[in-house]
């Protein structure tokens, strides 16, 4: 069986191999390789330089049963328009060779697929793992801002019309786009199963959380606004005043050099520490020895790195956006684009030792058998059935 998966990121290419952050071949081959006998992944990429090293934090996409086919004029927002039969004449020859589709949602190439798939009769499932409004109203590029009436309306209505949809969330997400076909929820994360002396040694570590002096992180690319970073460095201004200071970790790959100006620019530079791209036992060690776990973020689906953050008993905050109210305790949430409330919160924190335990628990259902076995029964009806 030959699938085509759609989704709309940029590959980094060198020489013949193409490289990611989140689309890996480890990714396929957990996912999908072992129901399938050919992937085609159908999305943009980017020509990388011999003596380029920003590979570093990225890993190979394609390899054995995973082919790349990227989408030749599409390199940017406005090729979609300008260069628009061009893509669709690419896209249309790509999935007529394919049996069945998986179309990752919000993304520009994948309402054409939608569209492709529904006027060829090709079966196609819809993985929905973010809001199209909140992603493209909160785009660096302005051009994001115009677009975003639009794609979420294309979107909506491409889900709605869809007979299989999965979304990664429990409720935000199937409320604001409805499906009339076939629907099923399952995250997006993958957790190693945890010993509970996870959780202890947190705790006792949280016993002696010093409310004027602690550390936080973010796990997220520095580079994407809506990760909503500058928040947090506002907040921390605003602490430093108080007397409160916090040491604030990123980790994630991405240009730094906005976040780094701003920094300088709100007297915190030496409370803001950048340590790149870290890998899964790099992260763990890193949740392990902070205070604080933040989300800040504009918009989310279900956040991965806040997931992972309460598998490791971490005291968590969050923005009310997206599938994160699904995670947190209210009293752990704050209104998105505001430091002032970010500022509140750390400020009153209290029953940490409670709130921790309850993250931690809450994490379990996130555990990579038990999402693994619902996650297989999803893809084999899709597989078999449609």
């Amino acid at each position: 069986m030959k699938i085509a998966f759609v989704f709309d990121t940029v590959l980094l290419k060198k020489e013949n191999d193409y490289y990611g952050q989140t689309l890996t071949y480890d990714f396929f081959k957990e996912r999908y390789l072992d129901k399938i006998d050919e992937l085609i992944v159908i999305t943009r990429s980017k020509n990388m330089k011999k003596n380029d090293n920003t590979i570093t934090g990225y890993k190979k996409t394609n390899g054995k049963n995973v082919t790349i086919s990227p989408i030749l004029n599409y390199h940017q927002i406005p090729d979609i328009i300008l260069k628009k039969r061009k893509i669709k004449k690419q896209m249309s020859n790509l999935l007529l060779e394919c049996d069945k589709v998986i179309i990752r949602m919000p993304s520009i190439l994948g309402i054409v697929a939608c569209d492709i798939c529904q006027n060829h009769n090709i079966p196609y499932m819809i993985e929905m793992v973010a809001c199209a409004w909140e992603g493209y109203n909160n785009h660096r590029n302005p051009l994001g801002k115009i677009l975003a009436p639009f794609i979420f309306n294309s979107t909506k209505r491409r889900v709605k019309n869809c007979n299989f949809v999965l979304y990664v969330t429990e409720k935000f997400l199937q409320e604001r786009y409805p499906s009339k076909g076939a629907s099923y929820s399952c995250s997006d994360v993958i957790l190693p199963h945890n010993d509970d002396k996870v959780l202890e040694k947190n705790l006792e570590k949280i016993k002696k959380f010093n409310k004027k002096n602690f550390t936080m992180c973010t796990l997220g690319n520095v580079n994407l606004k809506y990760k909503g970073h500058i928040y947090a460095f506002k907040a921390i201004k605003d602490l430093k005043k108080k007397n409160i200071n916090i040491t604030y970790y990123l980790a994630g790959g991405g240009n730094q050099k906005y976040l780094k100006k701003m920094a300088s620019k709100l007297g915190i530079e030496n409370q803001i520490f950048f340590l790149g791209s870290l890998t899964h036992e790099e992260v763990f060690n890193l949740l392990d020895t902070i205070d604080v776990y933040i989300q800040p973020s504009l918009t989310e689906g279900l956040p991965r790195a806040l997931v992972e953050a309460m598998s490791r008993g971490c005291l968590c905050l969050g923005s009310d956006v997206g599938g994160i109210p699904e995670l947190l305790d209210k009293n752990c949430l704050f209104k998105k684009k505001s430091s002032k409330s970010i500022s509140s919160i750390l400020m009153k924190l209290e029953n940490v030792e409670k709130i921790c335990i309850e993250n931690y628990k809450k994490s379990k259902k996130f555990e990579k058998l038990k999402l693994d076995a619902k996650r297989n029964k999803i893809y084999n009806n899709f597989f078999n059935n449609l």
